[in-house]
């Protein structure tokens, strides 16, 4: 409603996105924006071509980290002002990798793969699945996401090593019960 009542045009709501192709619409909208906000659930990918048919565009906005779906080099000499909003998605990204792991211990595809042809034999499946308990798990790079992900880990009990340029704050790292492994070749 805020940037609605100033003219700005809201170009992607959510069931468009379900119903249409987002590149698309934002085709449609392209040349009337001024402020262009990607997600990393929504990219918007600005090419050389958009950014020459977005004559109005004065921002762009991209929450998350990267901006691999921006031509840098056609940006930097259109004057456009690229603004990146680092750790908006933070906690999707922890949530994604717990996830990861959660689906790879647990045997989860070949499971599901059981079920959906109509074979749920309990046995046969968890036989190959593991719990995290007493696990090893290794994370490189422990300043955000990493040390996100550390502290989620910490209730499965397993042990948790970290590798980073730098130790952690010894106070956190005793609350979360990882080992700081200084070799990231040992630690592989």
């Amino acid at each position: 409603m805020f940037l609605q009542k100033r003219t700005f045009n809201q170009i992607v709501e959510l069931r468009k996105i379900l119903k249409f192709n987002l590149s698309k619409e934002l085709e449609k909208h392209i040349p009337n924006l001024h402020v262009l906000i990607s997600t990393p659930s929504h990219l918007a990918y600005v090419t050389a071509e958009r950014i020459k048919k977005a004559k109005n565009l004065q921002l762009l906005l991209t929450a998350g980290i990267g901006s691999n779906h921006v031509n840098l080099k056609t940006t930097a000499t259109s004057g456009l002002t690229i603004v990146e909003v680092t750790g908006s998605n933070t906690i999707s990204v922890v949530k994604d990798e717990l996830m990861r792991i959660l689906i790879l211990i647990q045997n989860f595809f070949p499971g599901r793969h059981h079920v959906i042809n109509g074979d749920w034999n309990v046995a046969r499946i968890t036989h190959i699945s593991y719990d995290l308990k007493g696990k090893t798990i290794g994370i490189v790079d422990t300043r955000c996401i990493g040390r996100l992900l550390l502290q989620c880990l910490k209730p499965f009990n397993c042990n948790l090593l970290y590798h980073d340029r730098l130790k952690m704050d010894p106070e956190l790292e005793s609350q979360i019960e990882e080992k700081f492994e200084k070799n990231l070749d040992k630690m592989l």
